[in-house]
């Protein structure tokens, strides 16, 4: 559509401008049609399914499908605070389907972690510390190494803004710990589950779980890990984990 720039916004003050079809400004609980969201272009340009049907006729916006659609202009945290409303469009047996879904994926879930803490017991050890470079979370004993785990950060909720950010959309976190997490967005997107793919959303520490659950299902992680700071949990993979020798 157009190119970020600059926006005052009455409620956040100064922000990045970001571009939104005036159906999605009007009403978020809907499905966002965007590019995904990345590092480069944190806010993607977005439209509505209406939108959508003169973007796939060109499979591309262009002087003859753009100049019917009406544009909104959102600083960047409303835009963020819209999308995120978007999670709640679920309905009938599209949401029959998603909750189905997160019952397996749990159910999956408690299996491995009570095999993780038969064979490693991870809770037991006197302290944690995960590296983002090694992808490698370390339990240690008296600064003796136990169990190494290898790790993908699945996303993080906050306990300030109440809300859930994908490792994905997440810049703070490197590449090593987030590279392969963009297979469920891809799962998500295949089956219009929107909490797997809208970056950030409102949330609670047990919809960090689902997720960590849902991660784990898809790309067959041995486990699931939550750590806890000032800001709220982490939440990350376990792919692979041995004891120290």
């Amino acid at each position: 559509m157009t190119d970020a720039t600059h926006v005052t916004c009455p409620q956040h003050g100064a922000a990045t401008a970001t571009y939104i079809c005036a159906h999605l400004a009007t009403d978020p609980v809907q499905r966002w049609h965007s590019a995904r969201a990345s590092d480069d272009n944190r806010w993607p340009d977005a439209w509505c399914d209406q939108c959508n049907v003169n973007f796939m006729r060109e499979g591309e916006w262009n002087d003859r499908n753009f100049a019917g659609v009406e544009l909104r202009i959102f600083c960047h945290q409303c835009y963020e605070a819209a999308l995120g409303k978007s999670v709640a469009r679920l309905s009938g047996t599209q949401l029959e389907s998603w909750q189905d879904f997160l019952r397996d994926c749990h159910e999956e879930l408690r299996v491995k972690q009570a095999a993780l803490s038969r064979e490693f017991s991870l809770n037991r050890h006197q302290r944690w510390d995960w590296d983002q470079q090694r992808a490698a979370l370390v339990f240690s004993n008296d600064g003796i190494a136990a169990v190494i785990a290898t790790i993908e950060f699945v996303g993080s909720v906050s306990t300030r803004s109440n809300t859930w950010l994908w490792s994905w959309a997440n810049p703070s976190m490197l590449d090593a710990v987030r590279s392969r997490i963009l297979a469920v967005y891809d799962f998500g997107e295949a089956r219009d589950y929107p909490n797997l793919t809208v970056p950030k959303w409102p949330a609670e520490e047990a919809d960090g779980w689902d997720m960590a659950a849902v991660a784990a299902r898809v790309l067959d992680a041995a486990g699931v890990y939550r750590t806890p700071d000032e800001n709220g949990f982490t939440f990350m993979l376990i792919t692979e984990v041995r004891t120290a020798q």
